[in-house]
């Protein structure tokens, strides 16, 4: 037989739940599981930021690419250009964090510091470093990044 205990109010002001736990207790692990709460949705906004870095800079060897930035070069419909930046740097980081150069926009044109250009008609590769001007055109060499990233590049920016 189960005997049945009234609840009665608690005399210091504080109110005593079922399991003897006190109200401040009760409020501890409200603030603990909203703060828990605040952290996923600040861990997913995170994941949502890392995927858009991750579709936007794509590394190819050494070079990542902002692949959100192709424009066409001029009156070249098959020449694509954008910027580029190496994927390690040296200088600063903080645990598996680094910093990698940001290419530099030219206010006096579009054509950023550091750009690569793609030639989706004749299947070569161009880079432009920070300072300097254009290179050689070249057909990247099979099986290396150059190729990979050629070969991505025109068969998503003709469609």
């Amino acid at each position: 037989m189960t005997q049945r205990v009234p609840l009665l109010p608690a005399l210091s002001g504080s109110v005593v739940l079922l399991m003897g736990t006190s109200l401040p207790t009760a409020l501890a692990e409200t603030a603990s599981s909203a703060s828990t709460a605040e952290q996923q949705e600040i861990l997913e906004r995170l994941r949502e930021r890392q995927q858009e870095e991750q579709e936007r800079w794509r590394r190819f060897g050494d070079v990542e690419v902002d692949w959100k930035s192709w424009k066409p070069f001029d009156s070249h419909p098959y020449v694509w250009i954008t910027p580029w930046r190496r994927a390690v740097t040296r200088p600063t980081a903080i645990g598996g964090l680094s910093w990698p150069s940001t290419p530099d926009t030219n206010p006096k044109g579009s054509i950023p510091d550091r750009a690569l250009a793609v030639n989706c008609r004749d299947m070569t590769i161009n880079r432009k470093r920070a300072g300097s001007n254009w290179g050689d055109w070249r057909v990247p060499a099979v099986g290396t990044p150059a190729e990979q990233l050629l070969l991505t590049a025109c068969s998503s920016l003709s469609s």
